[in-house]
């Protein structure tokens, strides 16, 4: 309880002193009249009330030697510590795209290159098996192919998320079920209720268009629950491939959708548009209209595929209605 107060004064002042951050290290989101319309330099400071949440909460961890010993998550400490510099280095991968407009392909490639170290030295981070809540059946993947699977597994996510952040709330929501998702299954809690304090934290600021999340923010969270659904799924527990698709198709399929019509356009598929399917919701419904189709789309089908089944089926109910949003906005 006593960490918890600590955290709430923390993000308190996080939130009080937002502008002033901002200013202190000139991040700011600029208006182009083109893709962002918000009237004012909006502070690019979601992703720094991220990682300053994250940072404190796994220092706490490395610090209390009975959480450590109860976190099912990290072996030993060295697998806690190199979780808490990946978190950093992706951080501040967005951060300096934030600063400096880093090139799309730059940065598919920086992520890409310190993702192999990253996989290949935490324990059990890599995925050697599919597994199916409509089958008993597992499929091994080969060895040589479970690397390169685990990879690619956190490159379409990140890159997901990245795209997936177009307006207000819609991140901010989207994390914060998939950490009450975490919380309510008894998963780390300490760690997913101070992301938790964060994510309101920010929202709060996000709600008076005072706060963005930036790219330092969306990779960090990407990568944050990417790490943790892959552990979750590598350890003894009744989650299964079907269960995590529900969780992340809609971002997924968005993007795989807006690259294969950005390729088939001869386009660069990393280019920027307003095709994204809240930029098309948008133009047929209000803001909060929108982020509450698209969180129930994302949140109905995968409470009840988790806790009732039926997973196939809801993927399918899911995926029709996402079609048919992007047909009736067009």
């Amino acid at each position: 309880m006593l960490f918890f107060s600590f955290l709430i004064i923390i993000n308190l002042l996080l939130f009080l002193f937002n502008k002033q951050i901002a200013q202190l290290i000139n991040l700011f989101d600029y208006p182009d009249k083109q893709r962002k319309f918000h009237q004012s330099n909006v502070p690019l400071t979601g992703g720094i009330i991220v990682i300053i949440n994250t940072c404190l909460v796994i220092m706490f961890t490395l610090f209390d030697n009975q959480l450590n010993t109860e976190t099912v998550f990290f072996k030993t400490n060295k697998d806690l510590k190199i979780f808490l510099i990946s978190t950093i280095i992706f951080f501040f991968i967005g951060f300096l795209d934030d600063k400096h407009n880093i090139s799309a392909t730059k940065r598919f490639l920086l992520i890409l290159i310190l993702l192999i170290p990253i996989i290949l030295l935490s324990d059990n981070l890599i995925i050697n098996q599919v597994r199916f809540s409509f089958t008993e059946n597992t499929y091994i993947i080969p060895e040589y192919f479970s690397i390169i699977w685990t990879i690619l597994c956190f490159l379409l996510f990140v890159n997901a998320i990245n795209m997936f952040d177009g307006i207000n709330y819609q991140v901010a929501l989207y994390f914060i079920y998939l950490s009450l998702f975490f919380i309510f299954n008894n998963y780390f809690n300490v760690f997913f209720i101070s992301l938790l304090i964060g994510l309101i934290c920010f929202l709060n600021l996000n709600h008076k268009n005072k706060s963005f999340l930036g790219d330092s923010g969306t990779y960090l969270l990407a990568f944050i629950f990417s790490y943790f659904f892959i552990k979750l799924y590598n350890l003894p527990t009744n989650i299964k491939a079907d269960h995590i698709v529900l969780f992340m198709i809609i971002p997924g399929i968005d993007l795989m959708r807006l690259f294969t019509k950005r390729i088939f356009n001869g386009k660069n598929p990393f280019t920027s548009d307003r095709d994204h399917i809240h930029h098309i919701l948008l133009e047929k419904f209000s803001l909060i209209k929108t982020n509450l189709i698209i969180q129930s789309l994302i949140i109905v089908p995968s409470f009840l595929g988790n806790y009732l089944g039926f997973t196939l089926e809801l993927l399918i109910i899911q995926l029709t209605i996402y079609f048919y949003l992007i047909q009736f906005g067009s």
